[in-house]
């Protein structure tokens, strides 16, 4: 038969171990730009008008939508410039759900964006293309205007025009097509 003592630290080893692996499990995993840019079927710059949240079809998950007027495309095609970009979380009355990797817009915020088909079933109707972010908070380049940089969850950019147009024009083996002219000023 086992001493208590041995019987503790036998138990506290397993407990610390489930907690340490599950804390590595929850750690986001870096997307490249690359395969970010190869993964998504529209990619482009715009800024956030307006956002709203609302419960899934199943009332089990809350999303926001985020209407984004687009300036540039560089990759897909659009024959509107505005469109939702669907995010995971948000707050409908008193309740919010908040989800760690979860892409959380705030009005006017200005940036790139590479996004999918958003596949989800939700609640409320839209006459706009709705789209998600591919990989989730990493399927957005977010601007500084003051600085002339950007920055997306694991690399800072010293230079937008410099840095982001001309590697996303490679990476898409395309120029940008111009949807709305832009009402800001890169440095």
């Amino acid at each position: 038969m086992m001493k208590k003592p041995v019987m503790n630290k036998i138990l506290f080893f397993f407990i610390a171990l489930v907690l340490i692996s599950t804390d590595l499990l929850a750690q986001l995993q870096a997307v490249s730009l690359e395969q970010r840019v190869e993964n998504s079927t529209l990619i482009f710059e715009g800024k956030v008008l307006r956002k709203s949240s609302f419960w899934d079809t199943d009332h089990r998950h809350i999303y926001t939508s985020n209407l984004v007027s687009v300036y540039k495309v560089f990759k897909g095609d659009l024959s509107n410039s505005i469109v939702e970009v669907i995010t995971i979380g948000g707050m409908v009355g008193n309740q919010m759900e908040k989800v760690s990797y979860g892409l959380d817009l705030q009005e006017g915020t200005l940036g790139v964006f590479t996004c999918i088909p958003n596949n989800t079933k939700l609640s409320s109707s839209s006459k706009n293309l709705r789209l998600r972010p591919y990989a989730e908070v990493q399927g957005f380049i977010s601007y500084d205007l003051a600085t002339g940089t950007a920055r997306d969850v694991f690399k800072v950019y010293k230079n937008i025009s410099g840095e982001i147009y001309p590697v996303l024009q490679k990476l898409t083996h395309s120029n940008y097509k111009v949807m709305n002219k832009a009402d800001f000023k890169i440095k």
